[in-house]
């Protein structure tokens, strides 16, 4: 599986639920498949769509505490704080431009896990925002749409200079 690049019409879709009882893939080897990627990658997130699988799931996680990485299906926003955090991001769909972008401090949060267990949790910061971004892509929004058009050219073209 290789990573989807914008502007493929995939990113731009809304992810359909992750159906645990008539799976189209079997969720613990789909997170195995995922983390792997999106460590090999370099990344922090990996949602489903950018590998080209309609799939509300995404991965998170950092290749500092590969064991600690885990994938998110079904995720829902139950809660976030007004307090907003303006964070550098970066998308594996979108290799080199790297935009700020505000979001909430802290978000309290549900999901099943691969073995379609009901979680809950509470993120801040980066994971936060990791969240959030991974989240925006299985609604078929891209980090591009957070943004005015000139912050995103000028993220574009200071990626451009750093790949001379």
């Amino acid at each position: 599986m290789q990573i989807v690049k914008y502007p493929n019409d995939i990113l731009r879709e809304r992810m359909p639920e992750f159906d645990f009882n008539n799976p189209t893939h079997d969720p613990v080897q789909l997170e195995k498949d995922m983390i792997e990627i999106m460590l090999a990658s370099d990344g922090i997130g990996l949602a489903a769509n950018q590998i080209g699988i309609r799939a509300r799931v995404f991965t998170m996680g950092c290749k500092c505490h590969p064991q600690n990485a885990q994938a998110f299906f079904n995720p829902v926003i139950m809660e976030n704080t007004e307090e907003m955090e303006d964070m550098e991001e970066g998308c594996l769909s979108f290799p080199g431009v790297f935009v700020k972008i505000k979001r909430p401090k802290s978000i309290r949060v549900r999901w099943q896990n691969a073995k379609s267990e009901v979680m809950e949790g509470t993120f801040s910061g980066m994971d936060s925002k990791c969240f959030l971004h991974e989240l925006d892509h299985l609604e078929g929004i891209v980090f591009q749409d957070r943004v005015s058009t000139l912050k995103w050219a000028m993220a574009v073209k200071k990626s451009k200079k750093g790949r001379k």
